[in-house]
């Protein structure tokens, strides 16, 4: 049996009509949590076969299928409009490179006086900005009214209703502890931070570690040694954050931050993970592309966080910089992986 919550303590859901944008595993994941708080969840996909397989069916026929959701409960639509002016409050979960051309529909107002939570772990590409950032600077949100929605979780494990720990992050307390009620039950546990920015930016860079251990297992490492190389990975995930967004008592053990590295690092389910590990196996970028039916956020937020390293914080990166020759610039991979070891501690 997995853990549960037996009781939960009182919790008082606060009074917003909620909206999740996003039709992948992640998207009905959140759906599932929030359906089975609120008494309508208004929800906006892409793709119409998701639209009819809600309604008649009960799940995803795309994504996550194996997840029930109670429809009666579900607004679906694939009009971005009419959900966004629908909800109080958005839940974000398009992938980082579809998040412009899909908000492209949208006026500049669209989310004038409403709440904007991201539960998208990368990065926009063009601009270069975390998702946050991004919307606050292209649609004026505030950062009063932003926050997130993080933490060591996958979509299948939500699915089975296993046990979980999210962290709602805001630097608005009270929209932090409306968020974290929003989702908490029986299996999804809710803790609370205002370090929005720098759990943002861990989330983006677990998925390039992640996708960098991948690379390691596939060539054939044993856990002795990949322990020693995720150790390594950690510490630069740790060096990019501090630079970015220093803080002195940041508490990096904890479940936004190590956590989540840990489970995208070591889990079957991790997508970044698995697309590393083909690469180890010797299958092409291109070839790894075309057969992931999800996005690896990890694979386009290397190369972003690698231009921005040599163009503005100038780190001693190894491993950054090692994934990024390999998925970029061709380099041959058990080479390149050998000679990162002479460097590891």
């Amino acid at each position: 049996m997995p853990f549960v919550f037996e009781s939960i303590k009182a919790v008082t859901r606060p009074d917003y009509k909620v909206a999740v944008l996003g039709g992948g595993s992640w998207a009905t994941a959140i759906v599932k949590i929030l359906s089975s708080n609120l008494k309508y969840v208004y929800w906006w996909v892409r793709e119409p076969e998701i639209v009819e397989g809600i309604r008649t069916l009960g799940h995803n026929p795309i994504y996550l299928n194996e997840a029930q959701l109670n429809s009666k409960r579900i607004r679906i639509s694939n009009n971005m409009k009419h959900v966004v002016k629908k909800a109080d409050l958005i839940v974000l979960v398009i992938p980082s490179a579809f998040i412009c051309d899909s908000l492209s529909v949208l006026p500049e107002n669209a989310f004038e006086g409403k709440y904007v939570i991201s539960a998208t772990k990368g990065l926009i590409q063009q601009p270069r900005l975390q998702i946050s950032l991004f919307m606050h600077r292209y649609f004026g949100v505030p950062e009063d009214r932003l926050g997130l929605i993080m933490g060591p979780s996958h979509a299948e494990e939500i699915a089975r209703e296993r046990l979980t720990y999210l962290t709602s992050a805001s630097c608005n307390p009270k929209l932090a502890e409306d968020v974290a009620n929003l989702f908490r039950n029986r299996y999804v546990v809710t803790t609370l931070s205002d370090d929005m920015r720098g759990i943002e930016t861990c989330v983006i860079l677990k998925n390039i570690y992640a996708l960098a251990a991948g690379i390691f297992r596939g060539l054939g490492a044993g856990d002795n040694l990949l322990a020693v190389f995720n150790a390594n990975c950690y510490n630069e995930m740790v060096t990019i954050t501090q630079m970015l967004h220093p803080m002195e008592d940041r508490k990096y053990a904890l479940s936004p931050y190590l956590g989540d590295f840990l489970v995208t690092t070591y889990s079957q389910y991790s997508r970044n993970r698995n697309f590393g590990y083909m690469v180890g196996k010797g299958y092409s970028v291109q070839t790894i592309l075309m057969e992931m039916k999800m996005v690896a956020e990890g694979y386009s937020a290397v190369s972003s966080v690698y231009h921005f390293n040599q163009e503005q914080l100038h780190a001693d990166l190894p491993i950054l910089t090692t994934t990024y020759k390999i998925l970029y610039e061709k380099a041959p991979v058990r080479t390149s992986i050998h000679r990162l070891l002479d460097q590891l501690k």
